[in-house]
C-alpha cells in the first residue's frame, strides 16, 4: 500500500514539475491546418524507420536519396524483409565526384551503372563497427571492398567511416566520406549523355 501511494505521489510531482513537456506535446498533436498542407507526403514505399525512410529524413543524405530513387533502391532498402549494412556517402561525398559525373549516373541511359555504384555500398545483413573485421567484404554488386579496423577507426576503401552504428528497422547505416568506387565502373568511363 504504501508503494502504491509514493508511485502516485511520484506521478502527480512529475506531472506538476514539468506541465511545459506535455504542453508541446498537446501542442504538437494539434497541428495547424496551414502547416499541415505544406508538409509533403512521404512515398507509399517508405515505411517509417527503415533505412530509405532513415536516409530521406536527413539533411545530410538528400543527394544519396535521390541516386537511391533515380536507381530504384529505394525500394529495396525500404523492404523490412531484408536486413542490409550502407557505407552511406554524404552530399559531401557525392561533391567530391570528378565534375559532371553525378549528374550523368542520374540520368535514365545510366540506371545500372547507378545502381552498380550504389550495391558497392551495400553489404547484406546488419554488420556493426564492432563487427567489421579488417579485410574484405562482398557487397551486393558482387565486387569486394576493402575494410581496415585499427581500434576504434574503420576505413572503407580509401575512405573513413565517421559516424557509425545507425540504426533502422532493417539494417544499419555507417556514413562515409567519400563515394566508393568499384573497379567494374573503370573511374565512370563509359556514362552516356
Amino acid at each position: 500500500m504504501k508503494t502504491k501511494k509514493l508511485t502516485q505521489f511520484a506521478l502527480l510531482f512529475s506531472l506538476a514539475v514539468t506541465p511545459a513537456a506535455f504542453a508541446v506535446d498537446t501542442a504538437a498533436e494539434k497541428p495547424k491546418t496551414e502547416e499541415k498542407a505544406a508538409v509533403p507526403a512521404k512515398p507509399a514505399t517508405t515505411e517509417a524507420g527503415t533505412l530509405t525512410a532513415m536516409i530521406g529524413d536527413s539533411l545530410s543524405f538528400s543527394t544519396l536519396k535521390k541516386a537511391l530513387v533515380a536507381s530504384g533502391l529505394d525500394v529495396t532498402l525500404a523492404d523490412k524483409k531484408g536486413v542490409f549494412t550502407i557505407f552511406a556517402p554524404t552530399d559531401e561525398a557525392f561533391d567530391k565526384l570528378p565534375a559532371g559525373t553525378l549528374g550523368k549516373l542520374l540520368l535514365p541511359q545510366n540506371k545500372e551503372k547507378l545502381r552498380s555504384l550504389l550495391l558497392f555500398h551495400v553489404v547484406a545483413g546488419k554488420v556493426l563497427a564492432a563487427d567489421l573485421k579488417s579485410g574484405e567484404v562482398t557487397t551486393l554488386n558482387g565486387e569486394k571492398v576493402k575494410i581496415d579496423v585499427d581500434g576504434d577507426k574503420i576505413k572503407v576503401g580509401e575512405t573513413k567511416v565517421f559516424s557509425a552504428n545507425v540504426m533502422a528497422t532493417n539494417g544499419v547505416m555507417h556514413s562515409v566520406g567519400e563515394v566508393l568506387v568499384p573497379k567494374s565502373l573503370d573511374g565512370f568511363s563509359g556514362l552516356k549523355d
